[in-house]
């Protein structure tokens, strides 16, 4: 949303309460078992917790398609925590053309993309 990742986690969940305490995240695909694997996918960087009323509001009524309004809801019902992904490394690992080698693609803010493979 608005060119940013995000992430939301149910009120109070262990995973949010972990991230506020170190924001230090890393966000893998689903991974098939062999002959059925064609790559994996990772993000990592830091999750910033974002308590934007208005936004969270936005972002629930896209979810859902209503138009819910701000503070309208008691002290827990519709509370969510809402967090900004700053990604700070991209990578995808696959099986190359033909399926003999692998091929790793990242890419880091400043350094931009790189790739190697190996067999």
């Amino acid at each position: 949303m608005d060119g940013d990742a995000w992430l939301g986690s149910m009120w109070r969940a262990m995973k949010a309460l972990d991230l506020r305490r170190d924001p230090r995240f890393a966000l893998h695909s689903g991974s098939d078992d062999p002959p059925e694997w064609k790559g994996d996918a990772k993000l990592s960087g830091r999750a910033r917790e974002v308590d934007d009323e208005e936004r969270k509001a936005r972002i629930r009524s896209e979810e859902d398609g209503s138009e819910e309004e701000s503070g309208s809801e008691s002290e827990s019902a519709g509370q969510f925590h809402l967090f900004r992904l700053d990604i700070e490394e991209l990578s995808v690992v696959r099986l190359g053309d033909p399926g003999d080698h692998l091929v790793i693609e990242s890419w880091h803010p400043g350094r931009g993309v790189t790739r190697v493979t190996r067999d």
